[in-house]
């Protein structure tokens, strides 16, 4: 009798447990993950400037410091794409693209993060101003990225140098991929000119740059 018993807890137990596996809502898929492509090296040799060069992080709004992929319908929405995300928030990934840009471009000794330990010499703060997929003005969408950039003088804290750097690049297709794409080539095209402004900001650039 005893066996029995435990029998049919055992049986009622793997039906309930059945019951309610069918019951519950399957988990949603995982999103599609994207990121930023490396930059370039630099295609045409320059004579390096002699300078230590940190990279502070790039601050961004509320709205776009997120993995989300943001797209805007008009003017005053924003809005983000489902089932796709960058591998980290935005401003990470512009922060990546710049560090990377600014090591392979040839035009300074040393550059490294802010957050190592280096007798730097200038630092570059920024913030991102605009990373998102414009559908105001027309079907397909236009990947806008704009990046406020300073450079400071590590002993002082003083701005040596500011400049707004932005690109603007349509996408193909109205499909997520494709507009991934066009934040790739806009983001490389927005931080192309980076390296030379600063090389050239720096006091007496002249004489270092024949």
């Amino acid at each position: 009798m005893m066996l029995s018993r435990r029998a049919l807890i055992l049986a009622l137990g793997l039906a309930l447990a059945g019951c309610s596996g069918g019951l519950l809502p399957k988990p949603p898929p995982p999103p599609d993950f994207y990121r930023l492509s490396p930059a370039d090296s630099a295609s045409m040799a320059v004579r390096p400037v002699a300078v230590q060069l940190l990279v502070g992080e790039i601050a961004a709004s509320g709205a776009l410091d997120t993995a989300r992929i943001v797209l805007t319908p008009n003017a005053t929405r924003v809005e983000y794409y489902a089932d796709a995300e960058w591998t980290d928030r935005a401003p990470v990934l512009v922060d990546n693209l710049l560090l990377d840009t600014l090591q392979r471009s040839g035009h300074f000794a040393r550059v490294a993060r802010r957050s190592l330990t280096l007798r730097a010499d200038y630092l570059v703060v920024g913030t991102l101003r605009h990373f998102e997929a414009d559908y105001s003005a027309a079907t397909l969408p236009r990947v806008r990225v704009a990046v406020e950039l300073q450079l400071l003088h590590v002993s002082d804290g003083t701005i040596v140098a500011a400049r707004r750097f932005t690109a603007a690049v349509p996408a193909r297709q109205n499909t997520v991929p494709a507009v991934v794409a066009a934040f790739d080539v806009a983001a490389h095209q927005a931080l192309h000119d980076v390296p030379s402004w600063i090389a050239g900001a720096l006091p007496g650039s002249a004489s270092r740059h024949p």
